[in-house]
């Protein structure tokens, strides 16, 4: 019988698709980067699109919390989570 799986390891396998995805999108970029600088194949492993939620501040009694954080996606990362959910699927 074949064993399900959560929603939590699926959402886990996509989050560590994109970190390992643009981690490699970044070193191919700094690569051709080195080598061919200001080319077109740098620009499109480096740029990326970026979204910055606002902070959000949690004032409690004695001290006051800020959350915050950014989402940069490139290329190489939405491929990392393709092969992610893939992984997923079928493993």
């Amino acid at each position: 019988m074949a064993q399900r799986k959560g929603m939590g390891l699926l959402v886990f396998y996509i989050l560590v698709g994109a970190i390992v995805g643009g981690v490699v999108g970044e070193l191919i970029g700094l690569l051709f980067g080195h080598f061919m600088p200001g080319s077109m194949v740098e620009k499109f492993f480096l740029e990326a699109f970026v979204y910055t939620f606002p902070p959000a501040t949690l004032p409690l009694v004695i001290l006051s919390v800020t959350f915050g954080f950014t989402v940069k996606v490139n290329v190489i990362s939405i491929l990392g989570i393709g092969f992610a959910t893939y992984y997923y699927r079928w493993y």
